[in-house]
C-alpha cells in the first residue's frame, strides 16, 4: 500500500500550508506568552496543529480558521496546566516568562504566584468569564474568584516594584 500524505484525506494540502503558514507565528506567539518555557510553547504548538488536522480530516471545515485554531491552542495550554498540576510537587511553581515588548507587565506578571498568573491570564487576557475560568482550572468558582484577587493584589505589587 503507498504511503499516504497526512493532507491527502479531504484537504487541499495548498491551502493547508498557506494556512499553517499564516497561522504558526500566531499560535506560536499566543502559547510562548502563556508557558514556562519555549519548549513548552513549542511541543504545545506542535500538538495544536496535530489535533487541527485530525478535526479537519475528520470532515470539520470552521468558519473562521485562525479563532479555530487559537481555540485549540488555548485548550491544549489548559491541558498542560492541569497536567502540570498533578505532577508538580508543591512549590515547584515558578515559571520563565519571556520578555516582550511590555517588559514591565510581563516581569511583574511572571512574579504572580503559577496558579494566581494562569487564572489572570485566562480572564484578562483569553477574556474567560470567571465560571469558564474555574471549568478550565478544575476549581469551584469562589476559589478561582480567590485566585483572581490575590493575583491581581500580586501582580500591582510586582508592577509598583518593577517601575519604580
Amino acid at each position: 500500500m503507498p504511503k499516504r500524505d497526512i493532507l491527502d484525506v479531504g484537504i487541499d494540502p495548498t491551502d493547508f500550508r498557506a494556512f499553517y503558514a499564516d497561522a504558526l507565528p500566531r499560535v506560536y506567539g499566543y502559547l510562548v506568552r502563556r508557558c514556562a518555557s519555549a519548549a513548552i510553547a513549542e511541543e504545545l504548538t506542535q500538538e495544536t496543529f496535530l489535533a487541527a488536522v485530525v478535526a479537519l480530516r475528520k470532515g470539520t471545515r470552521p468558519d473562521e480558521p485562525l479563532a479555530w485554531v487559537l481555540g485549540i491552542a488555548r485548550h491544549k495550554l489548559v491541558d498542560d496546566y492541569r497536567r502540570t498540576r498533578r505532577e508538580a510537587p508543591v512549590g515547584d511553581e515558578e515559571a520563565v516568562v519571556e520578555m516582550s515588548s511590555d517588559g514591565r507587565g510581563i516581569a511583574a506578571l511572571s512574579a504572580v504566584p503559577r496558579d494566581q498568573r494562569i487564572a489572570l491570564v485566562l480572564r484578562h487576557v483569553d477574556g474567560m468569564s470567571v465560571p469558564e475560568v474555574a471549568c478550565a482550572l478544575g476549581r469551584s468558582v469562589e476559589a478561582a474568584e480567590s485566585l483572581l484577587a490575590r493575583g491581581r493584589a500580586a501582580f500591582r505589587a510586582a508592577y509598583w516594584e518593577v517601575t519604580t
